[in-house]
């Protein structure tokens, strides 16, 4: 489904729909249309996408999902996700979303386009639309404006035709809004038993034949990791650092030049007492945390002693410590608090200071003015710089003139044999999970270690720690072992499958006596199984304190006193669970106002989005789609 129906957390349909889209540049005009390869990757009715769209958006959907990981993807992860479908199926869903706008009459006309671009501030130069500028941006990005004009039309379908739809539901009752507001704050009850499959272990007996027929079951489980076997030289910026000498000259010059860099901004110790109400506190909540304050406030202006009051009566953590929040330089604390201590002199005391943490009562006590750190105190700190700064640039120089050497004397060995100062380091076999020691968990260095066959030079490698340049001596590629090479480990993990089957079954046999009509207590009599009771547990609180798993709540959430038992046993991890519904308790606070505003516009942008969704899925059902066989 769209990318935008997953997102609930979008304050309009028209943020959530340039998801879906990916709008980069806007233009107009006339030109070549840069989609020009005849190549189909797929056909939705009688709009046809092309490789090159889908390559583009299968790029986008990778550095999007490497951003998250540092840049780099980790292996098989985009398969694992599933990455390439879900790009199709945006792209099948993108055009079913213009077709459908076209079919209810929506049209975007070329002034509304032109009007659209002009009014866009990356197209201007002093507030006006510059033609210099628009046409530089798109040949700076290899587009044209033919393929540009297309892109905005098709965006401001798009929203349109999600605006429109949206128009069907504009309405959340009363009765709809107290459900939910009710389903988030109501607490259930359970009675449970808990059978782990621990306590079976010691019955299960090993049986020779049995364990083969097992083994030969899961023996892809045992398949071994690859192994490679790598020399190698590494120019790491560590090792260089400590060859490099910095006199005295460079770091003044350093220092001259990067004075602002030294500049300490001024600071201010404040004390504060807080009288906690967060936003979502009632009305009520906040008079009486305010005028608790207001009377606080008078206290510390007649007696002198802040630290202690604050020790008394505040809310706050740093109470322990008479309030004292230390040092801190202007726009580090909230707003409100950090404009006031800001506008302060030393000793004087604020009035009632309201932030989204509640009612404050402030005193500055102390003023650090802003200055300068002297050289001295920076010296070691720009040393460690300009090192640094020089290994990196020593790493690279010698590191690419090795691999030039290298590729002239036809081989590394050819190579060491005519350097033969250069010392060339060597593992023995590893694993990519466990690398030696000298390598770590440098995960570059192990990707590209890992994609080498035997006998094969890598190519100048940089990672965080410097550069390296690999060969592969030699590679064991992954094999299914006999069961007697891992009979211990296989023995192991058959008699910790027979014991989870056997607390399976034990536990649905429970459950099936007390869906018969048995209650809890007979159904495990003459067992060592307890009951035990869950105690109120919040749906909105699965990390609460609590005998019962979080992650069977929706399952306990789901039954009632007409419905008291779960459909199957609960499974979490090793242990299995039987429980029945005991009680629900609704909340018996009242929402406030703007408590029903939040979810009144929660849930109209839920069912419009419900609402989108069938749509599109109505539009898919009927749609003629074809994709090419190499998809």
């Amino acid at each position: 489904m769209l990318q935008v129906l997953r997102n609930k957390a979008q304050s309009t349909f028209i943020q959530i729909i340039v998801v879906i889209i990916a709008l980069v540049f806007i233009f107009w005009g006339v030109g070549t249309n840069m989609m020009n390869t005849r190549e189909v990757a797929l056909t939705v009715n009688d709009d046809e996408i092309s490789f090159q769209q889908f390559q583009e958006a299968y790029d986008q959907a990778i550095n999007r999902l490497s951003s998250q990981f540092g840049g780099t993807l980790p292996k098989g992860l985009d398969e694992s996700l599933g990455v390439k479908q879900q790009v199709i199926e945006q792209l099948i869903q993108t055009s079913l979303l213009r077709q459908g706008a076209r079919e209810m009459g929506i049209r975007v006309s070329a002034e509304e386009i032109r009007s659209k671009i002009t009014a866009m501030p990356q197209f201007q130069d002093n507030g006006q639309f510059s033609m210099d500028r628009y046409q530089s941006l798109l040949s700076a990005n290899r587009f044209t404006p033919t393929s540009f004009e297309d892109s905005l039309r098709y965006d401001m379908l798009s929203d349109r035709t999600v605006q429109e739809i949206s128009k069907f539901v504009t309405v959340a009752t009363d009765a709809e809004i107290e459900d939910l507001y009710n389903q988030g704050r109501e607490t259930v009850s359970v009675r449970f038993i808990k059978i782990d499959t621990d306590s079976f272990k010691d019955a299960i007996k090993v049986d020779q034949q049995d364990l083969q027929k097992w083994f030969e079951t899961v023996k892809e489980n045992y398949r071994s990791d690859p192994e490679i076997k790598l020399q190698y030289l590494p120019y790491t910026f560590e090792d260089l650092e400590k060859k490099i000498t910095v006199d005295d000259n460079q770091v003044k010059t350093y220092y001259q030049e990067n004075l602002a860099s030294f500049q300490v901004p001024e600071q201010r110790r404040a004390r504060h007492i807080l009288l906690a109400a967060r936003e979502e506190d009632s009305a009520e909540r906040h008079r009486e945390q305010q005028l608790k304050a207001t009377e606080i406030l008078n206290i510390v202006k007649k007696n002198s002693d802040f630290a202690a009051a604050a020790e008394q009566y505040s809310e706050d953590p740093s109470k322990g410590n008479g309030g004292d929040l230390g040092f801190f330089q202007q726009g580090s604390m909230v707003p409100e608090f950090d404009a006031k201590v800001f506008s302060m002199q030393p000793g004087e005391i604020s009035d009632v200071v309201k932030t989204s943490f509640g009612y404050h009562i402030i005193k500055l006590e102390e003023i650090k003015p802003a200055a300068t750190r002297p050289l001295q105190e920076v010296r070691d700190t720009i040393t460690g710089t300009i090192r640094n700064r020089e290994a990196k640039q020593m790493a690279f120089q010698l590191a690419n003139q090795a691999y030039e050497g290298i590729i002239k004397a036809g081989s590394l060995k050819n190579y060491i044999a005519a350097h033969p100062d250069i010392t060339l380091k060597e593992t023995g076999f590893f694993t990519q999970k466990q690398p030696p020691a000298e390598i770590g968990l440098n995960q570059k260095l192990l990707e590209a270690a890992f994609k080498l066959n035997k006998g094969e030079l890598s190519s100048l490698i940089e990672t965080d720690t410097g550069y390296a340049i690999l060969f592969a001596l030699d590679y064991k590629a992954p094999v299914i072992p006999q069961l007697t090479a891992v009979a211990e480990k296989a023995r192991a993990d058959y008699i910790s499958s027979k014991a989870q089957e056997m607390a399976r079954s034990k536990a649905a046999a429970i459950l099936e006596q007390v869906r018969k009509g048995k209650t809890l207590e007979q159904a495990i009599a003459g067992t060592a199984f307890k009951i035990e009771n869950s105690g109120d547990l919040n749906r909105n609180d699965p990390q609460q304190a609590s005998v019962f798993p979080a992650g069977l709540f929706e399952q306990a959430f789901q039954l009632s006193k007409s419905s008291p038992l779960p459909k199957e046993i609960g499974q979490l991890d090793n242990s299995f669970y039987v429980f029945v519904f005991d009680k629900r308790k609704l909340p018996t606070e009242k929402a406030d106002e703007k408590t029903i505003q939040q979810y009144r516009t929660a849930l109209i942008q839920y069912t419009q989005q419900q609402l989108l969704m069938a749509w599109i899925r109505n539009l898919e059902d009927q749609a003629e789609i074809s994709r090419h066989k190499s998809l």
